[in-house]
């Protein structure tokens, strides 16, 4: 991937620290208490350490767009990842970034008590104050003025988005965005995809999102299409 700039990085620090992470096709951007660069890469290092492992083992896992069998023994970022495939339906790549953004802000949280990670998109967040996070929909209609407010208590959690109109991520789909809210961040990213791969029309909105909604760990979501909203 391009680590040119990305126009949707306009996360506010507050009071705390903001630094990026990239490692190959993973970049970071990464919102904690203190400058946490060195162990926050560290923890990079060894997510994709294990996961390109377990890819070379295991080469359907990376290529498939559906479900694969789970082996006995796996990293913890690949048994993430094949949970999330088997309650959405997708190929496990498609948790790839919630997954990594859920174990390096995991990671993180031994050392700050505020941190937010995102990974192309897709976010993980553990927070101790109210959090108004802005969401980019490529449309005339909704561009600027969407938005959606994550309060402590539903915090960690993971905000993750799937748009075939933004974004590297392969998407079936015809919404403008498709935003799901889970407290485990390969379910989040997983559910995003599937939903937006349901929606072909915005006849088929509400049922995407109840089929979204009843996935296992996932508290709330959002579609786009053109001037609707579900």
């Amino acid at each position: 991937m391009d680590h040119g700039r990305r126009f949707y990085r306009h996360m506010s620090p507050g009071s705390g620290t903001a630094f990026n992470v990239k490692l190959h096709t993973s970049d970071l951007h990464i919102i904690a208490d203190y400058d946490l660069h060195e162990k926050a890469y560290a923890k990079l290092v060894e997510i994709r350490d294990l996961l390109d492992e377990h890819i070379r083992a295991h080469q359907d896992f990376l290529i498939s767009l559906s479900p694969v069998p789970r082996p006995a023994v796996s990293p913890e970022i690949a048994a993430m990842m094949y949970r999330a495939s088997e309650l959405t339906g997708t190929g496990p790549m498609a948790a790839v970034a919630g997954a990594v953004a859920e174990l390096v802000g995991r990671e993180l949280l031994k050392y700050s008590g505020t941190v937010i990670v995102e990974n192309g998109g897709d976010i993980w967040l553990s927070i101790d104050k109210p959090l108004v996070m802005a969401l980019y929909v490529n449309s005339i209609y909704f561009r600027d003025n969407l938005a959606i407010r994550i309060y402590p208590d539903q915090s960690p959690c993971s905000v993750c988005t799937s748009s075939p109109r933004l974004g590297h991520s392969l998407s079936f789909g015809k919404a403008d965005s498709v935003t799901m809210i889970a407290a485990d961040g390969a379910v989040a990213d997983a559910a995003a995809t599937m939903v937006c791969n349901a929606v072909q029309s915005e006849n088929d909105m509400e049922s995407a999102l109840e089929r979204g909604l009843s996935v296992q760990g996932v508290t709330g979501g959002l579609i786009v299409f053109r001037d609707r909203i579900a």
